[in-house]
């Protein structure tokens, strides 16, 4: 299952979401309120994979299983997930969780 996790706003978010083929969206999200999603997913056994560009992300790249930062991101996104996408194409991530 693919979730978008955002600060933006639920319009723009619901387009983005619709275009990437995510599953569900969560839009005005603050960085505690992706940490708790992780948390909870994590609760209840599940494996989360997270990505994300800014220092805002930096909790929940840390907390995710597997934290997936992009090359043009910050440097607290980068220092703080597992590894970095170097052609920042987060699309990508959608077609391995498929497989």
């Amino acid at each position: 299952r693919t979730v978008m996790i955002t600060g933006d706003n639920p319009m723009t978010a619901a387009a983005i979401a619709a275009e990437a083929g995510v599953d569900d969206f969560l839009a005005q999200a603050t960085p505690e309120d992706k940490l708790k999603l992780i948390r909870d997913e994590q609760a209840k056994g599940k494996l989360v994979a997270m990505c994300g560009d800014g220092t805002n992300d930096a909790p929940a790249l840390a907390q995710a299983d597997v934290g997936v930062a992009m090359n043009t991101g910050t440097v607290a996104a980068r220092e703080a997930g597992n590894m970095v996408d170097l052609d920042s194409d987060p699309t990508k991530l959608i077609e391995i969780v498929e497989i």
